[in-house]
């Protein structure tokens, strides 16, 4: 359970990395038209960018792991 609340806390650290990374992919394989890869990376960059809207709307690194744990022992 300490490994994702590590995730949870360093989202920022490893979501906009992976968002940025698979935004640029996926414009290169859409100008390649491969289309399904494409819209794979996008999706993958959109839900970086939930988390990362999640994790401000919760308030910061120890506030998403309070919300999150208690989501789950509910």
């Amino acid at each position: 359970m300490d490994f994702i609340y590590f995730l949870l806390r360093y989202i920022p650290f490893w979501a906009v990395p992976i968002m940025i990374i698979a935004g640029e992919f996926s414009y290169i394989y859409w100008l390649k038209s491969f289309h399904r890869l494409a819209y794979f990376l996008f999706a993958i960059a959109f839900i970086c960018l939930l988390f990362n809207g999640f994790y401000f709307w919760s308030g910061g690194p120890d506030k998403i792991v309070i919300k999150f744990n208690s989501a789950i022992t509910t």
